[in-house]
């Protein structure tokens, strides 16, 4: 019997491609930019062992990594399990892969993304299947709980924040205000980053419960008061990198610079404006019916990436 919708056409979807940078991690605030790892080899040595060596069971996920070969080179495919205990009747720690198992319809078991890793500066291009796939963090939860990298070596991922937004603060000497809206559940991550206004977010989810707060720091323009600019300049800079993921729902900066000839001037720039991302339609069937999802996906990343490789390069200071 033909199968229903068979030969109705490819079918798309519209997806969001977002980039990341794997880091190392060294403690709860500071990370920092290592060297390029072969992915490709690093995927590649992984791509035919037994499935339970690519299971990861968390204390609250299973994530389930499958490598993809598109044109010669090595992606991942990352699964999260819906229902554990669906997932512990059907799961056989012998099969070599998800093919193996009978999961009957796949998509009322597992959410998937999709990741591409590109060839410079770890960095990563993204695509989750739905608002509940993995996430950025699933991925390095994943490579941390299977040891991917080594017994020793923990990774974390962090957004792309455009190159140009990072300059701007960095070229700034203050800035005169600081304006950023976030709910209070986020007030850890952004302490994570060293941000002293993670305590007043943490301070209003304790007296009246968690709720979505703007916060705005304006900056007195007296020349004394040099010391509070410089500070507020200094936020910003942790602004930059928690906009890109999305822990904080806005942030923007009024930022001072000082010109050769010592005149200054002021910008407003929107962090949460300035992540490298883009929307592509994936094509979730083929002509024939048959599932191409997987290599559209990453055919797609790799096209937006392409045309953002100078930014991305810039970024991670990859020449």
């Amino acid at each position: 019997m033909a199968q229903v919708g068979a030969a109705r056409g490819a079918k798309e979807r519209l997806r969001t491609i977002n980039f990341y940078e794997i880091v190392k991690y060294k403690n709860p605030r500071v990370n920092e930019r290592m060297k390029h790892a072969d992915w490709n080899a690093i995927l590649k040595s992984i791509k035919d062992v037994p499935l339970s060596k690519r299971v990861w069971e968390g204390p609250t996920k299973i994530l389930i990594g499958e490598v993809l070969t598109v044109e010669g080179q090595h992606h991942l495919k990352l699964s999260l399990v819906r229902n554990q205990d669906a997932w512990l009747d059907v799961y056989n720690p012998e099969a070599q892969s998800i093919a193996e198992l009978n999961l009957g319809d796949a998509g009322e078991l597992l959410e998937t993304s999709i990741v591409a890793f590109l060839g410079f500066g770890n960095v990563i291009g993204m695509i989750q299947g739905s608002t509940s796939a993995p996430t950025p963090n699933a991925l390095q939860e994943w490579l941390n709980g299977l040891k991917i990298l080594g017994p020793n070596f923990t990774v974390e991922t962090q957004v792309m924040v455009s190159h140009e937004a990072q300059e701007l603060v960095k070229q700034s000497t203050e800035a005169s205000q600081i304006e950023v809206k976030m709910h209070t559940n986020r007030a850890d991550a952004l302490e994570k980053r060293g941000s002293k206004l993670s305590q007043i977010f943490k301070a209003v989810n304790a007296e009246y419960g968690p709720m979505t707060v703007t916060v705005i720091l304006r900056a007195s323009k007296a020349r004394d008061q040099s010391e509070g600019r410089v500070a507020i300049r200094n936020e910003a800079k942790k602004l930059v990198e928690a906009a890109g993921a999305k822990e904080v729902t806005s942030a923007k900066a009024k930022l001072i610079f000082v010109d050769a000839d010592e005149s200054t001037r002021t910008q407003e720039v929107d962090f949460a404006k300035q992540k490298i991302t883009a929307k592509r339609k994936i094509a979730t069937t083929g002509e024939d019916g048959n599932p191409v999802r997987n290599a559209s996906a990453i055919q797609a990343i790799l096209t937006v990436a392409e045309s953002n490789h100078d930014e991305l390069r810039a970024i991670v200071n990859s020449k």
